[in-house]
C-alpha cells in the first residue's frame, strides 16, 4: 500500500510505503432487525374508507395526514348534506328567467344595429384606402 502525501508547493514525497499491518480477525457482522411501529399503508387507509375498518390510529407521517385530510373531507361532506335550499329561493329563480313566449326573434347579421367608434372608423377607412392602392397597383402592372 501507498500513502499518497500531495503537497501543493512539492516539498514532500510523493508517495511513500505504508507498513503491512496484522490483519485482525475481525467479528462478523450480524443484522440487527429494528422492529417499526405499526403504520397504516395506503390498503388500510382505503379499506378504512371503504368502511371496512374502523379509524386507523397511531399513524404517522404521510399516511397521518391522509388520514387526516380524508376525516376532514367525511366531516365536511356531512355537514353539506345537512344544507337545504329555503323553500323561496327556486320560486325566485324561476321568476327571474325569461317566459319562452317572449324570446328574442334571430335576427341576421346584416340586419343588426352598427355601432361604429372611431379609431374603427379610422382603421377601416385605411384598410379601404390599402386595398385601392393595391388594386391600382395590380391593374396598372398589366
Amino acid at each position: 500500500m501507498q500513502d499518497d502525501l500531495f503537497d501543493r508547493d512539492r516539498h514532500g514525497e510523493g508517495s511513500r510505503e505504508l507498513p503491512d499491518r496484522p490483519a485482525e480477525p475481525q467479528a462478523p457482522l450480524a443484522d440487527r432487525e429494528v422492529p417499526l411501529s405499526p403504520i397504516a399503508p395506503s390498503d388500510v387507509i382505503h379499506r378504512w374508507l371503504d368502511g371496512e375498518l374502523p379509524e386507523p390510529t397511531g399513524v404517522r407521517g404521510d399516511a397521518a395526514r391522509s388520514v387526516e385530510f380524508w376525516r376532514r373531507i367525511g366531516e365536511e361532506t356531512a355537514r353539506r348534506r345537512r344544507v337545504a335550499t329555503p323553500a323561496y329561493l327556486p320560486a325566485r329563480i324561476m321568476a327571474a328567467l325569461p317566459s319562452p313566449d317572449a324570446a328574442p326573434a334571430v335576427v341576421p347579421w346584416w340586419k343588426r344595429n352598427v355601432q361604429l367608434t372611431t379609431s374603427l372608423a379610422i382603421a377601416l377607412a385605411l384598410a379601404a384606402f390599402a386595398l385601392g392602392m393595391l388594386l391600382m397597383r395590380a391593374v396598372g402592372a398589366k
